[in-house]
Parts: C-alpha cells; sequence; structure tokens
C-alpha cells in the first residue's frame, strides 16, 4: 500500500513529465497555410509589404498588432488554462499549444479585419471596397498556426 508522500512523489512525477512536454514545443501563427490564389512566396511578399509598409503602402501591422492587442490578457488567460490543463492532466503538451494557437489566429484574423489606415481613394474604386488586407481573402485564409519542436 502507497503511503501519502508516495502518492505524492507519484503526482509530482507526473506533472513533471507532462510539463516536460511544453519545454519540447512551441506554437507558430503566421500566413502559412496555403491557399490557391498566391504562392508561399507571394505571401510573404504581401505579410512583408503591409507590416512594414512600402514607399507606396502605409504599414498595416496585423501581426504585431495583434501581439500588441492581445499578448497581456487574452494570450496570457488562454496560455495559464492550457499549462494549467497539462498539469492535471486534461490536455497533452501539443493540444495545450493548439489551444493557444487557436486563439492566437482568431486574434490576427481580427486585426486584419480591423486595421488601419484606410484605403486610398484609388485602392477603393480598384477593389470596390475599403478593407485594407483584403483583395482576394487569401491573407486572411492563410493565417493559421503550427506546433513545432522546440527550436524548429
Amino acid at each position: 500500500m502507497e503511503s501519502g508522500a508516495d502518492k505524492v512523489l507519484k503526482k509530482l512525477t507526473m506533472q513533471k513529465r507532462r510539463l516536460k512536454q511544453l519545454n519540447a514545443a512551441e506554437v507558430s501563427v503566421g500566413a502559412i497555410k496555403p491557399v490557391p490564389e498566391h504562392t508561399p512566396e507571394e505571401l510573404q511578399k504581401i505579410v512583408r509589404y503591409n507590416e512594414f509598409g512600402t514607399s507606396k503602402i502605409p504599414a498595416r501591422s496585423f501581426l504585431r498588432g495583434a501581439v500588441y492587442r492581445n499578448s497581456k490578457h487574452g494570450w496570457r488567460f488562454v496560455s495559464r488554462e492550457a499549462v494549467k490543463g497539462v498539469v492535471e492532466g486534461r490536455l497533452t503538451g501539443n493540444a495545450a499549444y493548439k489551444l493557444v494557437g487557436k486563439r492566437m489566429v482568431q486574434d490576427v484574423r481580427h486585426q486584419i479585419d480591423i486595421v488601419s489606415p484606410a484605403n486610398a481613394p484609388s485602392t477603393i474604386k480598384k477593389k470596390g471596397r475599403d478593407q485594407p488586407l483584403v483583395d482576394t481573402g487569401g491573407l486572411y485564409r492563410s493565417i493559421d498556426e503550427e506546433v513545432l519542436k522546440r527550436g524548429q
């Protein structure tokens, strides 16, 4: 029969093993999902030009904007709940990262919807609407998450 101390040690050992799963991985969010409208290289350019701007395109930081708006509260809360789920054995490390990643994807897509500044009148005339980061919708749909082994 196990003593109380043995049960505690067994529980702590299991929690340590679960937490190691978190140390072995990380989540990445960005324009990583293939879309038919754009090659991966085109998506990289679209992200770079809009995130940092060019001589003709103002910066519309949807990635950094999402980090700024969500990292201190929303993402921190989801991350805490995910770690708690891992420690309690309700989530694997991979599932915890997926949970956090899905929230981040939602927030980046929301940032795409609300980003400013507005399009120039000539761009609105060409596109037929004033949605700065939406032309074909490819960028929006390409935003996804992936869980990677740490250091990849």
